[in-house]
């Protein structure tokens, strides 16, 4: 069970700009159809496997993205309470702040996970490629020292979201990416995202808001490994509608023994902030 962005976002949630950078060492575009947001999610479950042994939950997942000038900052929460059909109730969570860099080449991240059992744990530590993309290590503080080499061509979240959103406008699904955003067990995974449904800018929505007005959108399905090649499951799958102006919505958080809803409850934008140095 991955817990986490976004992620992305592993977040397990997915953002995403309407303009590309070129990733690790490339040159940062515009971000004209970006809008900085605020969501909240109400989480119910949508599914139990595993003999249905899953009788209810309930929980809510907030999603703040923002742009920082030099890069985007991604802040999510999220709890969930649930209960067995025994009668035997449990809570887990997760939280996550979050830095990259504009150009792709640095990402700090800190996570708070809140496990079934009531203990916690933190994961504290910055990423980052050379100017060439070539050489990438993540440098881990908490919840112990340690590095991490990454291979070239990985990315990070919003890097990952941004090439998900241009494949998906570009009709070039499925698209497969290694990412890292610093949850797990080494904080990468390798992400497989495949096209459901392509939606015109007048579909129908499930949340109305002048946000999410005549914006064009796609249901995507994304699927998680690990990065042992010897195990062909995904260790989580999501199914999502993703906005070209970066909101998602109509999420699906699959864990294997359960599925979980996620409705959108409230969306607001954030406000613009000046980039430009006098």
């Amino acid at each position: 069970m991955r817990f986490g962005l976004f992620v992305a976002g592993r977040a397990c949630l997915v953002v995403a700009l309407a303009a590309i950078p070129a990733g690790p060492g490339g040159r940062a575009a515009e971000t004209a159809g970006f809008v900085p947001h605020r969501a909240v999610y109400d989480l119910s479950l949508a599914e139990s496997r595993s003999g249905g042994t899953m009788a209810r939950a309930a929980g809510r997942l907030e999603f703040e993205w923002a742009d920082v000038c030099t890069g985007w900052t991604v802040r999510q929460r999220t709890r969930v309470r649930m209960a067995t059909r025994e009668g035997r109730a449990f809570e887990f969570g997760w939280s996550l702040n979050a830095l990259e860099s504009r150009d792709g080449r640095r990402y700090r991240f800190f996570i708070r996970r809140i496990n079934p059992d009531g203990s916690d744990e933190e994961v504290r530590g910055e990423a980052r490629f050379d100017e060439a993309g070539k050489r990438g290590v993540a440098v881990f503080d908490a919840p112990e020292s340690r590095e991490l080499r990454l291979a070239q061509g990985t990315l990070f979240p919003t890097a990952h979201s941004l090439a998900l959103i241009e494949a998906a406008a570009k009709d070039e699904l499925p698209l497969w990416r290694t990412v890292f955003d610093g949850s797990g067990d080494d904080g990468r995974f390798g992400v497989n995202a495949v096209l459901a449904e392509a939606l015109a800018a007048d579909a129908p929505k499930g949340f109305e808001s002048p946000l999410l007005r005549d914006q064009k959108s796609w249901r995507l399905r994304l699927a998680y490994f690990g990065m042992d090649e010897t195990v062909s499951e995904p260790e989580h799958e999501q199914a999502l509608r993703l906005y070209a102006n970066g909101i998602v919505d109509e999420m699906l958080l699959d864990y294997g023994d359960f599925v979980l809803r996620a409705d959108l409850s409230l969306l607001e934008a954030l406000p613009a902030i000046d980039c430009k140095v006098e």
